[in-house]
């Protein structure tokens, strides 16, 4: 209320918010579980101290502000389901931000991390989704990501140095440079995920996918890559560069993939090189197939893998797999 010239005036003012948790630089120090009952907004970092567990439960909305992220040096337990993921995302809700990449730093798994599991999980909008820095110390992967989307990254969507990853059942889609980066060496089983590089906001000029040997300021380490019943595909004429720069060895596996790629060198083991997996609208981000897809029943049995029944056994949609199953996160039922 305030005076004009002798006339008493007043004005509604309306303030947009949200009820939600606030964490502001805080590091978790006991085993703590986050749940869907309120958002959770990350203002600098949250970090999980080592030897504590995060766990997150379905239909939890984690939202960063800007150039804050999650540091995880224990271990990150995010279980969705597939009507009810965890998101990690931006905290701006305006509909211009929806799609905006690099609102948020990412995930970072440090060396001292371990078993952690990315499980129907949404991440994007980020600079780097989640960066994996070290190899496992068990025989268990350092990172478990399954049944999830990676979308929309300033940079890229996994960056690993001598990262260890199982990847099954994933979408990857919309990265400024990679979608998938791992370099001085490390081990990557990648199995049944859709790499799409098309990019509407971001111009690219890097493959979807690269490996390396070695990288600047890392030491060189082996590197071991398997491979099976991806969808590698793009904008690009190249789209998987596997780069030796070093003695250190490199071992790769791939069978059963759907590749863009100038190297005949991953020609057999049933990959297909340069066929057009025919996405139903991937300008609009639609990656499921189209009926005359080349790569309906292509699939290699995977009914045997040890992954199979927890996360292989049903696509990105929860409809059952039936090999030979189509290449990529979806079926086409």
């Amino acid at each position: 209320m305030f005076n004009t010239n002798g006339n008493r005036q007043s004005v509604a003012l309306i303030a947009y918010g949200q009820n939600a948790v606030f964490i502001n630089n805080q590091t978790i120090t006991s085993n703590t579980t986050w749940n869907s009952t309120l958002p959770y907004i990350i203002y600098k970092s949250v970090t999980v101290a080592p030897q504590t567990t995060l766990t997150i439960l379905p239909g939890t909305k984690v939202l960063f502000h800007g150039n804050s992220g999650m540091n995880i040096r224990g271990k990150l337990i995010a279980t969705g389901t597939p009507a009810d993921p965890v998101l990690f995302s931006g905290d701006r809700t305006e509909s211009m931000y929806a799609e905006e990449p690099g609102q948020w730093n990412g995930l970072h798994f440090y060396s001292s991390s371990s078993n952690s599991k990315l499980h129907y999980t949404q991440i994007k909008n980020a600079v780097i989704g989640i960066t994996v820095d070290s190899l496992s110390t068990n025989s268990t992967a350092k990172l478990a990501l399954t049944n999830s989307t990676i979308k929309n990254m300033a940079i890229a969507g996994f960056v690993g140095y001598t990262a260890q990853l199982d990847a099954y059942n994933n979408l990857f889609y919309n990265a400024g440079q990679y979608l998938l980066y791992g370099v001085s060496g490390g081990r990557y089983n990648l199995k049944q995920n859709t790499f799409a590089g098309y990019n509407t906001k971001l111009p690219r000029r890097t493959p979807s996918l690269y490996f390396s040997d070695a990288s600047s300021g890392y030491p060189s380490k082996n590197l071991k890559i398997l491979m099976v019943n991806n969808i590698i595909w793009g904008s690009l004429t190249e789209e998987l560069l596997v780069d030796k720069k070093s003695t250190a060895a490199i071992e790769i596996e791939l069978s059963n993939n759907a590749i863009k790629t100038m190297f005949k060198t991953y020609q057999g083991n049933s990959n297909l090189l340069n066929i057009d997996p025919s996405f139903v609208d991937p300008l609009r981000y639609n990656f499921m197939l189209q009926n005359n897809s080349a790569v309906l029943n292509k699939g290699r049995n995977l009914s045997a893998d040890p992954a199979f029944d927890l996360f292989l056994n049903k696509d990105l949609n929860n409809l059952p797999r039936i090999f030979p199953s189509e290449l990529g996160c979806y079926e086409h039922n």
